[in-house]
């Protein structure tokens, strides 16, 4: 270590809030020091601020548990484009045929528990490999759902989805018939969670896309 690096060690370790703000990054890293794990979890200002907010009614915590299960709800999503997924479609296949809108009222028992099971291992392996490489919006995926002449115009289905065209359906058959480009059935599901991808950075990066009202 250099001297400025031992420097700056030093400073750090003078400095306790922003040693324990850093530690809170990665709380999972202090299994073996369990009372400080503890402390970090609960006393981090974030933590703080949850429960005032909790405190003072400004949200709940069903609330709160809901927007992290649609969040998971998504990173499942795009975890599993990332997977071989035959089996799981065999599975449903020999219960529903063509009928896909059967899909949407299976049960468990219908998928399997040992279907299932191989699922849910599937996704927990791929949570450590894809993890350092994973894209954090479909644009920017290599892989599964990812269509980059459809997501470059993925404002305007956003405004078509506004404008009435609600389910999958009606809007991927608007979008075919205007622009030629059929709307991958993870749009809908991706403006639920994420809303107006104009408003995202990375989107307008992507797209080159400019906002005509702010440069003029």
């Amino acid at each position: 270590m250099d001297e400025k690096s031992r420097s700056q060690l030093g400073l750090l370790l003078t400095d306790q809030d922003k040693l324990l703000d850093i530690l809170a990054q990665n709380p999972s890293a202090l299994e073996d020091y369990p009372e400080l794990q503890t402390h970090i979890l609960e006393k981090n200002k974030k933590s703080v601020e949850y429960r005032r907010a909790i405190r003072n009614k400004e949200i709940t915590k069903d609330e709160y548990i809901e927007a992290i299960l649609d969040r998971i709800d998504w990173i499942g999503f795009e975890l599993c484009m990332t997977l071989n997924l035959d089996f799981l479609v065999n599975k449903v296949a020999s219960q529903v045929g063509s009928d896909i809108e059967a899909i949407k009222s299976l049960e468990v028992k219908e998928f399997g528990n040992d279907t299932l099971s191989k699922l849910l291992h599937l996704m927990g392996n791929a949570i450590y490999t894809t993890q350092d490489n994973k894209p954090s919006y479909p644009w920017l995926s290599v892989r599964g759902h990812a269509n980059p002449a459809f997501w470059r115009k993925a404002h305007l289905a956003y405004d078509a989805f506004q404008d009435g065209y609600s389910s999958h359906f009606k809007l991927n058959e608007y979008f075919k018939f205007k622009y030629g480009i059929a709307v991958p059935q993870s749009f809908t599901r991706f403006v639920r969670q994420e809303g107006d991808p104009r408003e995202i950075e990375s989107w307008r990066e992507f797209a080159g896309y400019v906002d005509r009202c702010s440069s003029m």
